[in-house]
């Protein structure tokens, strides 16, 4: 590590470039979660989501102290945000069918 790393008091300083990558995808896919004026795909949410946690799994074994317990509860994090979108998603396509079945359009035969 260089005099510039250790000067600047940041324990994520330190940190591998792969760490670094899944936090900046894994704040990515979370700030995305917030847009509800633009819709964000899932084709582009989904591999945000994936490339991150796989990152934060890979790093968890090849690192250790604080840098492990970020890709930790990283990994955790972009988990329990993915269910939280799938269900939020679900929530906004029931709305959806009973507005529908509300107006009088059947979706089904």
């Amino acid at each position: 590590m260089s005099e510039s790393e250790h000067a600047s008091g940041c324990p994520c300083a330190s940190f591998s470039f792969m760490t670094h990558a899944a936090v900046v995808l894994g704040a990515l896919f979370i700030l995305f979660m917030f847009f509800e004026t633009t819709t964000i795909r899932w084709w582009i949410m989904l591999p945000l989501a994936i490339l991150s946690f796989w990152l934060f799994v890979m790093q968890r074994g090849q690192t250790q102290g604080f840098e492990q317990t970020v890709c930790r509860w990283g990994a955790w994090i972009i988990v329990l945000a993915a269910i939280l979108r799938d269900m939020c998603l679900s929530g906004q396509l029931v709305s959806l069918y009973q507005r529908l079945h509300g107006a009088g359009i059947t979706l089904h035969v």
